[in-house]
């Protein structure tokens, strides 16, 4: 039996509250990205935010001398530039589909505003963030 795509299987979406899930809900476009798809550049504007579902997103951070090193991995647990919603208007590090698969994509400012006003969708997005931070770190 073909499992059935749903926002859910997003772990950050599955634990929303069911107010801010419905609100959500209509602005989430199920997306499929091959392995290789550039979802966020260093220094470019981020106009949309990722899901991730089945696939696997790296983050690469890019080096002066034009070497890069990935510094961690978003699946199903996260989403993609969460600077963004931290205050960033561009993300610091590449975001690279590693493994085929989908996401639900939604624009970066309604999310933004939805980050804003909602204390329990805020708080779970900053315990997000706060676990890149020390997986980043090596802690």
């Amino acid at each position: 039996m073909p499992l059935i795509q749903g926002p859910k299987q997003n772990r950050i979406l599955a634990e929303l509250p069911s107010a801010s899930y419905t609100r959500l809900l209509p602005f989430l476009e199920l997306v499929r990205l091959p392995a290789g798809y550039i979802i966020h550049e260093p220094g470019f504007p981020i106009r949309q935010l990722y899901f991730p579902t089945t696939c696997l997103v790296a983050r690469r951070y890019e080096m002066e001398n034009g070497l890069s090193t990935q510094i961690g991995t978003t699946g199903n647990q996260g989403l993609t530039g969460i600077s963004f919603l931290l205050g960033a208007e561009t993300n610091p590090v590449r975001e690279v589909v590693q493994s085929t698969g989908s996401a639900y994509r939604i624009n970066a400012s309604f999310l933004k505003k939805e980050f804003e006003s909602s204390g329990d969708f805020q708080n779970l997005l900053l315990r997000f963030a706060q676990a890149l931070i020390f997986a980043d770190q090596g802690f």
